[in-house]
């Protein structure tokens, strides 16, 4: 009976976690930026160079995330943050070792690989996704995956994902991108 109930527990925990995230996502889908999202289109040509970045997340506030990075050439980026920013995230995670102070003062930190494909939540649009799944990245960062779209000439509109659980992604919020 004990082993009935902690099964049943663990059951409703999951239930409930899933069900959380789902409504998170549910939400998320019903802002304008999914609309924008799901109109835009692949890009010609891949990022390169910097984009300064504006998160759509935490009712748009301000944050110290300044932008993202792309090499085209080597399928990989990383992002970009204020320097109080980069203190937080190093207390954050004191063991990540590849925190690079630019020639701009700020930090480059926490690397992803991209590539095209369809949308993981948007089937029928093409993205270049931004995958953060990558050994040298904490764990925290490694269950992000993000997406983006061309909305104008050097201007993206990014999606964000959360792996909450093994195959079930959901998605937190939006990001854009300009050059």
């Amino acid at each position: 009976m004990l082993i009935l109930w902690i099964l049943f527990s663990i059951a409703a925990a999951l239930a409930v976690w899933l069900g959380f995230w789902s409504l998170v996502s549910l939400f998320v889908r019903q802002s304008r930026f999914h609309r924008q999202f799901i109109s835009g289109t692949l890009p010609e040509a891949a990022p390169d160079g910097f984009y300064r970045g504006t998160a759509h997340i935490f009712f748009d506030r301000q944050t110290p995330w300044l932008g993202k990075s792309f090499d085209p050439a080597g399928g990989f980026g990383f992002n970009i943050f204020s320097p109080a920013g980069a203190s937080i995230l190093k207390m954050l995670a004191p063991f990540y070792r590849l925190f690079t102070v630019n020639e701009g003062g700020n930090t480059d930190a926490f690397y992803f690989e991209t590539r095209v494909e369809a949308g993981l939540k948007d089937q029928d649009v093409n993205v270049i996704k931004l995958d953060y799944d990558r050994s040298e990245n904490p764990l925290p960062i490694r269950i992000i995956l993000d997406e983006i779209v061309a909305v104008g000439p050097d201007a993206y509109l990014g999606k964000i994902h959360l792996k909450v659980f093994p195959g079930f992604f959901t998605t937190i919020g939006y990001f854009s991108l300009r050059k």
